[in-house]
């Protein structure tokens, strides 16, 4: 029983005993606690009476006594025993159906597992804590996968708590998304804007004036968005708060601007290009290039132009894919607007491969191609102009392109990239038989000398990782397994676990049956870097048996 009257109305409403009568020659003390006696009845059913809606109020008033109306409110919402166990077994089923979504924080996904235990905890039945921090752990994505292992080797995960589990993914959630930069899925992409005299002819009803975010507020660093993850703007700002509701097709978690089920009026068509960037910075989109009559001849060379904020095409022949749903409003040189009716992928040959340029925006109204010199620096690409020409390399440094100077511009010629790229196909056979005609008569550098190392005695080195978590567990749900070979014999033993805090475990036992068995010491243990190999505990059993524990190079086989 749990309601909001204070202990001793409770005793009146759970026994409902009228109080005894007064004595003959009652004292003042005597009089006004049998008044407070009397009057409990009455505060109580009040007190249920103020604490339920106006449609239940309807049902308990005809009731005369406080423990009447209560039984009549456990009757109707508690049910029977029946009622509830029904109510128990569903609550459970979803329980252990819960999962958490990939969207989803830590914080909110033990806010959904917390509500089903407190569900089945109203109905009487005992949930203990350890189980909630079990399914926690089971269910969580591979994100968390290495803070779990790190909790594994650490801590007895049987006794910690909740709240101490979700405070430690919430810090490792929060850092990672400190530590995430606000990048775009790819270098060519851009977000168009619509134009200014569109932007000013209506009010966003959903953003008072004064609360609208400065055009600089893009510069300022703010906590991670518990909506949108991103870090570019405070929690009340964000267009993707779940109390907030679409103008457009009336559902609530959006705004308008960013409605996906909005319908393309002819006046408003304009699509975001973008998805990725961030939704409050909004920039026009303005490059250097004239605009001709779509009748024009389109040149196939690209002007590599740093005022230009995205890559665009006016030659549909250039595209590999073309995506023509695609369309949005550009602001040219002029103070004009030029529409873009497409978007798609370039592809073009480089002296590394062939690279393709995507998210390229298709505008017949121009008569140059441009490379947007934001959109490679964005995507990691590196251009150093020196010399006359501009070199554009990867993000691993290896040059791709190198654009000579034409006219004060920088003008690459696709044509002459492909004629250098099929230049080696026209090689004779005669050139051919001179490089590898008299391969026997050219000099061979000596080889090395072999430095490979093998074991001569049992144990003398011992291999071990560990494999795991597996999808299907075995018949004791065992989810990992430790192997070890020996270098020598090659013989080898498996240790199922269920967790890899038993490392330390099936180590001493293994070290123990082969000793023994074998009359040796294990006298040095390769393993990778893993955490569970580079323990404390771990390490000190190392060093009190006197064995050496060589680590493989990380990401070597």
């Amino acid at each position: 029983m749990s309601f909001t009257a204070p202990p001793p109305l409770v005793f009146a409403v759970e026994n409902d005993i009228e109080p005894p009568p007064l004595r003959a020659n009652p004292t003042i003390a005597q009089m006004r606690q049998h008044a407070e006696e009397s009057t409990k009845k009455h505060k109580a059913l009040a007190c249920l009476q103020n604490g339920v809606t106006d449609v239940i109020f309807t049902r308990i008033m005809a009731c005369s006594t406080p423990k009447e109306a209560w039984e009549r409110l456990k009757k109707e919402f508690m049910g029977s025993d029946k009622t509830r166990q029904q109510q128990v077994i569903s609550l459970r089923r979803d329980f252990e159906n819960l999962k958490m979504k990939e969207f989803e924080s830590i914080k909110q996904y033990s806010d959904r597992i917390m509500a089903t235990v407190n569900s089945i905890r109203l109905l009487g039945k005992d949930f203990s804590e350890s189980r909630v921090v079990e399914k926690v752990i089971t269910t969580l994505p591979e994100r968390f996968e290495s803070k779990i292992s790190s909790l594994e080797d650490s801590r007895d995960l049987t006794t910690i708590s909740l709240s101490e589990l979700v405070n430690s993914l919430y810090t490792l959630e929060q850092r990672r998304a400190n530590r995430q930069e606000d990048h775009s899925e790819g270098a060519f992409q851009a977000k168009a804007k619509e134009s200014s005299s569109i932007s000013q002819k209506g009010k966003k009803p959903w953003l008072d004036k004064r609360d609208k975010p400065r055009r600089d507020s893009g510069k300022r660093k703010f906590p991670p968005c518990v909506h949108c993850k991103k870090a570019t703007h405070s929690e009340r700002f964000c267009w993707f708060r779940p109390d907030i509701q679409c103008r457009s097709c009336k559902q609530f978690g959006h705004v308008e601007k960013v409605c996906k089920n909005k319908p393309k009026a002819p006046a408003q068509q304009q699509i975001q290009a973008q998805a990725t960037e961030d939704l409050q910075a909004q920039e026009e989109h303005v490059f250097t290039a004239s605009c001709f009559a779509s009748s024009s001849k389109v040149r196939s060379n690209w002007l590599v132009d740093s005022g230009c904020s995205y890559h665009m095409a006016g030659d549909e022949s250039l595209f590999k894919d073309l995506d023509r749903s695609y369309s949005s409003k550009i602001k040219i040189g002029n103070g004009e607007l030029i529409e873009a009716k497409g978007r798609g992928s370039v592809l073009v040959s480089t002296c590394s491969g062939n690279k393709v340029i995507s998210d390229v925006l298709f505008v017949p109204d121009i008569d140059q191609n441009l490379l947007s010199v934001g959109q490679l620096v964005k995507k990691g690409y590196f251009l150093v102009f020196k010399n006359d020409s501009c070199v554009i390399k990867d993000c691993h440094g290896q040059e791709m392109i190198t654009v000579g100077m034409v006219d004060k511009c920088f003008m690459l010629d696709v044509n002459q990239l492909e004629n250098k790229a099929y230049a080696s196909l026209a090689d004779n056979a005669n050139l051919w038989h001179r490089r590898l005609g008299h391969f026997g008569k050219q000099a061979r550098l000596p080889f090395p000398v072999n430095q490979a190392w093998r074991a001569r005695e049992k144990l003398e080195l011992v291999h071990s990782d560990i494999c795991g978590p597996m999808k299907s567990p075995s018949l004791n749900n065992s989810k990992y397994f430790m192997l070890f070979i020996d270098d020598l014999t090659r013989l080898c033993w498996v240790y199922f676990m269920k967790h890899k805090s038993e490392v330390f475990e099936a180590f001493s036992k293994f070290k123990a049956l082969v000793e023994n068995q074998t009359g040796c010491k294990i006298k040095a243990l390769r393993t990778d870097n893993g955490a569970e190999y580079l323990s404390e505990r771990f390490q000190k059993l190392c060093e009190h048996a006197g064995i050496h524990h060589q680590l493989t190079t990380v990401y070597t086989p």
